[in-house]
């Protein structure tokens, strides 16, 4: 389940006398999107537990949203650690091309140049690719509420189809509507995903061309972007 700190309001939903009170938690939380209507944990303790694995399907998706907003959390992490190696990279070039240019050795001043030059096109291509990235984690985390959402949706019928004292009370239509609203917040997501990867691949072509240029200029000794 997401680690970010929860605001939590809680309603009852009225069940009658003699049942247990099902409990559905509205809940604000820091991202601001987390799902509204919940099935409180202890209504799952008077279903039988070989009921209970009819949750698992709905359990392993939101194990595997989790899993896939952390390994984008890594690779945020890992971009900074290759644009800190870019930046140093282009400083090293552009202070050695002034170096040869005082020392009157133009042809390795011209080669420096061309490192600092594909070093920073190298810089734009990371930035354009930690935005996209920062675009995939803002939708991810949108994946994982519905994915949240799909867990009480499957809870709420688990707790439909075994009648656990209660749950006539259970809409289960508004658990659906539910999920239906966080599907659309993700698919808003879709195209401002698409003009991010656009833009990254345009970086990626230029640092390209820079990385050939360089590599021409310097008989292959400079410009393969797998040791950048």
């Amino acid at each position: 389940m997401p680690s970010h700190a929860r605001d939590d309001s809680v309603r009852f939903v009225g069940v009658g006398t003699k049942s247990v009170t099902l409990l559905v938690a509205a809940t604000l939380a820091a991202c601001g999107s987390d799902p509204r209507l919940r099935v409180d944990g202890s209504v799952l303790e008077r279903i039988s537990v070989e009921n209970r694995l009819l949750l698992f399907d709905a359990e392993n998706e939101l194990d595997i949203a989790i899993d896939d907003r952390d390994q984008l959390l890594e690779e945020m992490r890992a971009l900074e650690l290759r644009r800190r190696t870019a930046l140093d990279g282009q400083e090293d070039a552009e202070r050695a091309a002034r170096r040869f240019r005082d020392d009157g050795d133009a042809e390795r001043a011209e080669i420096a140049a061309l490192r600092g030059d594909a070093a920073g096109a190298r810089l734009e291509h990371l930035g354009a690719r930690r935005k996209a990235t920062e675009v995939r984690l803002a939708r991810q985390e949108r994946v994982l509420v519905v994915a949240e959402a799909r867990f009480e949706l499957a809870k709420a019928r688990l707790v439909k189809r075994n009648n656990v004292p209660g749950a006539a009370d259970l809409r289960i239509e508004e658990f659906e509507k539910q999920v239906t609203r966080y599907q659309e917040k993700v698919a808003a997501f879709d195209e401002r995903l698409a003009e991010a990867e656009a833009q990254v691949a345009e970086r990626e072509e230029a640092w390209s061309m820079a990385s050939a240029r360089l590599r021409q200029a310097s008989r292959g000794a400079y410009g393969s972007r797998w040791l950048d």
